[in-house]
């Protein structure tokens, strides 16, 4: 959600609280015994205003705050960036170097797809894996094994282990991926991750101080049901506000 829509959303809510107030200045018109009433459909349309506006707005909260900490502090954020092995690789990288707020890319790993394979095997591998001086790896017996180097990557290890996975246990790999660790401008993170959400080059997640705050931000949102309640809240007061507003000028009148 971008500005323009919250602002959007926060006026069409504020007119209905002024509705509920007007309907609420009509109670001397039908009877001071009715304001249970006004008050009742003060808390409902309240209540309805809030699941259509604000309940947006808040579920997108963290993201609006995220949005205001890049922009306040416009640092970097590293984009975990996947690639398929078997498109041009060269071409891949110039298209990941046009990511908007590019910075710096690096080969963090590669991911094989392969067919499965036993415990036995299994063991097999990540004891071959161990003598490759990786930084990690995971092997599951499904077939995918995901490796993270601690050196710049060669597209040679991945076809070499690939290689020694079906001469060693005929285990065929089907499709192979190869990770990046791209550092981007953090008021560019959401664009790129929409952008590149599918395809040959596939955006995984984020990760940086921006999206420390998103993480923070959600960790501290109560329910839902909480929005609606003190919505219709909201619109109970302003009903009664309404209700009682020929009144309020003679009281502070006494006060003084």
């Amino acid at each position: 959600m971008d500005f323009l829509i919250f602002s959007i959303y926060l006026f069409l809510f504020i007119v209905i609280l002024i509705f509920i107030f007007s309907a609420g200045l009509l109670t001397p018109m039908i009877g001071k015994k009715n304001i249970a009433i006004v008050g009742i459909l003060g808390f409902i349309m309240g209540s309805i205003g809030g699941g259509f506006l604000i309940t947006p707005i808040y579920h997108d909260l963290p993201y609006l705050v995220g949005g205001f900490h890049s922009v306040i502090d416009p640092n970097h954020e590293i984009l975990k960036v996947s690639v398929s092995s078997h498109n041009d690789l060269n071409q891949s990288i110039e298209t990941i170097k046009k990511m908007k707020g590019f910075k710096s890319l690096k080969e963090t790993g590669f991911k094989l797809i392969t067919s499965s394979f036993s415990d036995n095997r299994k063991k097999f591998i990540e004891n071959y894996l161990s003598l490759k001086n990786y930084s990690s790896y995971e092997v599951n017996t499904s077939g995918v094994i995901t490796i993270f180097t601690n050196k710049e990557f060669n597209s040679n290890e991945l076809n070499n282990t690939a290689w020694w996975l079906q001469y060693t246990g005929s285990v065929i790999t089907r499709s192979s991926f190869i990770y990046f660790d791209v550092n981007v401008n953090s008021h560019d993170v959401v664009e790129n991750m929409n952008n590149f959400s599918k395809g040959a080059i596939v955006v995984e997640s984020a990760t940086g101080p921006v999206q420390d705050t998103i993480k923070f931000v959600k960790s501290k949102m109560f329910g839902e049901n909480y929005i609606l309640l003190i919505a219709g809240m909201m619109g109970l007061i302003a009903a009664l506000l309404g209700s009682f507003w020929d009144n309020i000028p003679k009281f502070y009148r006494r006060k003084l």
